[in-house]
């Protein structure tokens, strides 16, 4: 009974310096979401079709719609989004950009989704990459893609466009294999 009470003394300090030590730690891990993106209320004023640009369009200014803060490298950092949220920034016209190779994404892929593979975007200079994204709209909403699941190349390739200054990059982990699951449009450039 003894060694019971040590071990969850232990177990609670354990806790409570946890806890102090996020709360001062300035990439802490939020304890209570201040903002829920991922929520499905189309009807309110914030609805997210106020805040979906022409990812064409260069005249206005960036929402600031995923997050809006600035990390220390100084760009504003992709969001991961869910299978609801991605459908419905689909449905509002978000720019969708598949990460994979070409080939996969002739294949199979996010119906009017563009493709810029990240092992091609990657070894580019950074003025080669700039020129890649230069036709889309820095304030537009922009979802990444890969297959799902291990794939994570559509987060490094978020991450790549977001030091571009692009601020409303998100990521869809789900991927073309939730997204074909769900039963949301897809094509295919095999002929």
């Amino acid at each position: 009974m003894k060694v019971f009470k040590q071990i969850t003394a232990v177990f609670i300090f354990s806790a409570v310096i946890a806890l102090i030590v996020n709360a001062v730690n300035p990439n802490g891990v939020p304890l209570i979401m201040e903002k829920n993106i991922y929520k499905q209320d189309t009807t309110s004023k914030s609805n997210i079709g106020d805040f979906i640009n022409d990812p064409y369009d260069t005249t206005t200014k960036p929402s600031q719609f995923f997050g809006g803060k600035k990390n220390k490298q100084g760009f504003i950092e992709p969001e991961n989004i869910s299978s609801v949220l991605a459908k419905q920034l689909y449905d509002r016209k978000a720019l969708f950009i598949d990460a994979r190779t070409k080939a996969e994404y002739d294949t199979l892929h996010i119906k009017d989704a563009v493709n810029i593979s990240y092992m091609d975007f990657y070894p580019k200079s950074a003025a080669e990459r700039a020129d890649v994204m230069k036709k889309f709209g820095k304030s537009g909403i922009i979802v990444v893609y890969c297959n799902g699941g291990t794939c994570e190349v559509s987060i490094d390739l978020a991450y790549e466009i977001a030091k571009l200054g692009f601020n409303n990059v998100s990521i869809y982990k789900g991927g073309i294999t939730e997204w074909k699951t769900l039963g949301h449009p897809v094509e295919t450039n095999m002929k």
